[in-house]
C-alpha cells in the first residue's frame, strides 16, 4: 500500500523539524570548560594584544575586517598595540573620515539608520561601499546613497515619479 505525498510531506517535516530541536538543543548547551594550567598572575600589565597575540598577523587582519567599524574604534582604544593593528588595515583613515563625514551632514532620521549600518556592517563591506563609484543600477559614476544602501548615481537616485515629469 503507498502512502499519499501528503503523508509523506508530513513525515518529512516532523523529520526536519526534530532536526532543527536538536540542533537548537546543541547550541543552547553550554560549553565544555577546558581546563588549563593555571598561568601565574604577575603585578606587570600586561601590554600588546594579549593573547590574540599569538596568532599571525594575517589572520589578526581577516578578523579585523570582519569586525564593525565601531567595535574597531572602541578596539583602538584599548592600547597602543590594537591602534597600531587597526590602523594597518586597508583604507581605515579614509572609512573613518568618510562616516564621520556621513553622520555630520546627514539629517537626523538618515543618522539613525547610519548609524544603524555602521552597527551591522562589517568594515570590509563598510570600505565596498565607501570606495565604489560605480552606480550599481546602470553603471554610470556615482557614490554612496543610504537608499537600500548602494552604491547609487544621480541619475537612479531620483525617484521614478519625478523622472516621468
Amino acid at each position: 500500500m503507498r502512502r499519499h505525498s501528503w503523508f509523506q510531506e508530513q513525515a518529512l517535516r516532523r523529520r526536519l523539524a526534530v532536526e532543527a530541536g536538536h540542533q537548537r538543543a546543541a547550541v543552547e548547551r553550554p560549553l565544555q570548560i577546558i581546563s588549563s594550567p593555571p598561568e601565574p598572575i604577575s603585578d606587570v600589565p600586561v601590554t600588546g594584544l594579549g593573547r590574540l597575540a599569538t596568532l599571525p598577523n594575517e589572520i589578526i587582519i581577516i578578523v579585523f575586517d570582519n569586525c564593525s567599524l565601531r567595535s574597531l574604534l572602541r578596539l583602538e582604544r584599548v592600547n597602543r598595540a590594537a591602534k597600531k593593528f587597526v590602523s594597518l588595515l586597508h583604507d581605515i583613515v579614509f572609512v573613518r573620515e568618510t562616516a564621520k563625514g556621513i553622520i555630520q551632514r546627514a539629517v537626523p532620521r538618515f543618522r539613525k539608520i547610519m548609524f544603524t549600518i555602521l552597527k551591522i556592517t562589517t568594515y570590509h563591506g563598510l570600505r565596498q561601499l565607501l570606495a565604489t563609484y560605480t552606480c550599481e543600477t546602470c553603471g554610470k559614476p556615482g557614490s554612496f546613497r543610504i537608499v537600500k544602501v548602494k552604491v547609487l548615481c544621480d541619475e537612479c537616485n531620483i525617484p521614478k515619479r519625478l523622472k516621468d515629469r
